[in-house]
């Protein structure tokens, strides 16, 4: 078994912060075609454009058949943009071959190299060769760490370095400790649970401009529905409320209040398949 890439070394803590918490209003539709293809369709409601509605459809195809080719995602949005993903896994040992892009300005390939000791990733802007990135992901037994690096080729400089340190206790503890920017950011963030349904979080990040915090709980009601809430340390509170229903039908609803109760907000959605 080989090791998380290195953005998703901490995934488990900082999902809990991120996911179930959009303030949009969607309505996503999965729909399975022929040849392992997935389609999906997503309409969203954005009161405060001229144009309300605005929708995009995407296909994924992962077939036995491509040997070891997915097209992970062909992504076309109402004003005409595309976006491709694809990837080739099966080239060598290990190796997986990976491809973004889109109709205006992206082309990034890239690779994802595992072993059981170590996960290497690489990533070069082919379509203006003005960037590159790299990172290596590894541990030994509750303990994990990775650094990643950005180079700007067009100015031969390095970019941004990023570590991070992870200590785990499976289905119980994560700690996690990493550094962006260089060195000049630190972040500390860890999940406990509880109990089996509940579980807590928390996160500090400094910077040179500012200090931030955030406490977050998961609460599992029943296997059908999951509450969530999250406090900032500037005093905003966001709450989100998952309900499953039958026929792969989910729906989640959000509020986020500022500090002083200025302006209250509001999220709503919705996936079936």
């Amino acid at each position: 078994m080989s090791y998380p890439i290195f953005k998703d070394l901490d995934k488990s803590v900082t999902d809990i912060f991120s996911e179930d918490f959009d303030m949009k209003y969607t309505l996503k539709i999965k729909t399975g075609g022929p040849a392992g293809s997935t389609f999906t369709t997503t309409t969203q409601y954005e009161p405060s454009k001229e144009t309300k509605l605005s929708s995009k459809v995407g296909v994924k195809i992962s077939h036995s058949q491509l040997q070891g080719f997915t097209l992970d995602k062909l992504e076309v949005a109402g004003n005409g943009a595309v976006t491709t993903e694809t990837s080739l896994a099966g080239a060598a040992p290990g190796l997986k071959l990976e491809f973004k892009g889109n109709d205006s300005s992206k082309g990034d390939l890239g690779f994802v190299y595992s072993v059981p000791a170590a996960t290497l990733t690489g990533e070069l802007d082919t379509l203006n060769f003005s960037k590159a990135t790299a990172s290596l992901s590894g541990g030994h037994g509750p303990i994990s760490a990775g650094v990643s690096a950005d180079l700007n080729i067009a100015k031969s400089t390095l970019g941004s370095v990023d570590a991070k340190v992870v200590y785990t206790v499976p289905s119980l503890l994560t700690v996690c400790a990493k550094s962006t920017n260089k060195f000049s950011d630190f972040s500390l963030l860890f999940s406990y649970a509880v109990t089996k349904n509940i579980t807590f979080a928390g996160l500090a990040s400094y910077t040179p401009k500012a200090t931030n915090g955030f406490l977050a709980a998961v609460h599992k009601c029943s296997p059908n529905t999951t509450i969530k809430v999250k406090a900032a340390t500037n005093g905003t509170l966001n709450a989100s409320w998952k309900q499953a229903f039958a026929g792969k039908f989910s729906v989640v609803s959000t509020t986020e209040v500022p500090p002083g109760l200025s302006s209250i907000k509001f999220g709503l959605n919705a996936t079936l398949g």
